[in-house]
């Protein structure tokens, strides 16, 4: 689009300097990280923050925020305080309920998280985006206007992840050729006993199937859980760990039913998983509870199977599609174009495009 992009993002790595990478025109910089995974995560770190800090001293048209923790906020609110028109994004319901609310050690922290990080950094934003409804509803009821408000999930990277050859992926898998093949992936396992449970449910009707999780628990806690609930069925689920971006294909064109499991929280609501732009993308339907923004477009595009939010209505979601594939495989064509057209990474980018176009135009008028 002829935008000039610099992305600053997390060492994954120690490293003692700032390093720079290209990665399709952008420039993405890794600032520095003096210790292991683990020790800066969060977004608290000193060393985050303080070294990211120089950044926000340098002219910029535009910042968009990608978080609200202090090692982008800070930077971000000096810059803004500098004149350069902020953009922050809301993507997940942190605090007050939230995934990060049974973190912390007293619920006076949790508020003045929530007030004061969480809600303040976008109330004083020039734009704010979000991913979901919710989110929407929640800014609203903190009073931003609507009218700095954009509605912007993730997209679909239907480029990278294409319809493939179901027999042919489950070759490379060495997964049978006969079995229901059922996918979830992630790396985000809140729901996973959910899941766990429909499955045993499943296997009632379908002993031979597969239940194939494809990611990395960092918890380490998933195969005790399969263990505990399935028993001496436990060896039906296969972990497949985790896949590069470009082979994320092969394990998802191996699958009858991608799966995603949203029990009713306050965070599930708020999410636009990633995950279901994946599985979109890969001409299979999904099953998913009435959680969130995805079963809504699951049921009005007839892309998918959208279930109340508690194992069993789930299970019997996931049933319906396996007794009748027909009924599944034109969902998942329609999942396709879906994933091609109006929640294609294309149409989500050119919303950002004109959002920031707008946000500039605003700024100079002022």
């Amino acid at each position: 689009m002829g935008h000039q992009v610099e992305l600053v993002t997390a060492a994954d790595t120690i490293r003692r300097r700032w390093e720079i990478e290209v990665e399709e025109g952008v420039n993405v910089l890794q600032p520095p990280r003096w210790g292991g995974v683990g020790t800066h995560d969060g977004g608290y770190s000193p060393v985050d923050i303080l070294t990211r800090v120089p950044m926000a001293l340098k002219k910029w048209d535009l910042i968009h925020a990608f978080e609200h923790r202090p090692n982008v906020s800070v930077p971000a609110l000096i810059s803004r305080i500098r004149g350069t028109p902020l953009v922050t994004d809301w993507s997940d319901w942190w605090t007050k309920g939230g995934i990060t609310t049974p973190r912390r050690k007293s619920q006076r922290i949790d508020e003045w998280e929530g007030t004061w990080i969480e809600e303040g950094t976008k109330k004083i934003s020039d734009r704010v985006t979000v991913v979901s409804r919710t989110l929407w509803d929640r800014a609203v009821s903190i009073g931003i206007p609507e009218e700095r408000l954009s509605l912007i999930p993730s997209g679909c990277p239907h480029e990278r992840i294409r319809p493939l050859g179901q027999s042919a992926c489950r070759r490379e898998l060495s997964l049978p050729l006969d079995a229901k093949v059922l996918t979830f992936a992630g790396f985000a396992f809140w729901d996973f006993a959910f899941l766990v449970k429909a499955f045993r449910k499943v296997l009632e009707q379908f002993p031979d199937a597969i239940l194939q999780v494809v990611g990395q628990d960092k918890d380490s806690e998933i195969e005790d859980i399969a263990q505990k609930e399935l028993g001496d069925s436990a060896g039906q689920v296969r972990f497949a760990g985790r896949f590069s971006p470009d082979r994320l294909e092969v394990p998802l064109g191996a699958s009858d039913i991608q799966l995603l499991p949203l029990e009713d929280t306050p965070a599930n609501w708020a999410r636009w998983p990633i995950k279901f732009g994946d599985y979109l993308a890969s001409g299979r339907p999904t099953v998913a509870p009435r959680v969130g923004d995805s079963a809504p477009i699951l049921e009005k595009e007839e892309a998918g199977i959208a279930t109340e939010a508690n194992p069993e209505a789930f299970a019997e979601g996931i049933l319906l599609l396996l007794n009748h594939p027909e009924q599944a495989a034109a969902m998942g064509e329609r999942a396709r174009k879906l994933a091609e057209g109006p929640l294609s990474w294309e149409v989500q980018v050119k919303k950002m495009e004109n959002l920031y176009l707008d946000c500039l135009s605003a700024r100079k008028k002022s």
